[in-house]
């Protein structure tokens, strides 16, 4: 059955994208939640400030990126690399405001790998 969840936006806003990645600038407040979302590309996440922060997989969801809520610190610079396919719900457990710039690679541009 093919799942019908609609999901928000990976982040707040998108800064630039051409045909082969798109940019985000994520923004959350203290205990401020992202919408349910699903990563449907890979991406890299950098830290750019903050404290802590939160990802908890949605349930019922296959997710390659993790299986169970985790916690981070946030250190400026600090990089992820994240494979595609996690649905999931993100929050601000720090005092400060979090932000940080998500770079996803779209599909499109490996075609002519």
């Amino acid at each position: 059955m093919a799942d019908r969840t609609r999901y928000g936006p990976i982040a707040t806003e998108v800064l630039y994208e051409d045909d082969q990645i798109r940019i985000w600038d994520q923004r959350l407040a203290h205990g401020e939640k992202t919408a349910p979302h699903r990563h449907e590309n890979d991406y890299v996440l950098v830290d750019v400030e903050g404290e802590r922060i939160g990802v908890a997989p949605l349930p019922g969801h296959d997710d390659r990126a993790f299986d169970r809520p985790i916690e981070l610190p946030v250190r400026r610079g600090q990089t992820y690399f994240v494979e595609k396919g996690s649905v999931e719900i993100a929050k601000n457990l720090g005092e400060r405001p979090y932000r940080a710039v998500l770079i996803e690679f779209k599909e499109s541009a490996r075609e002519g790998d």
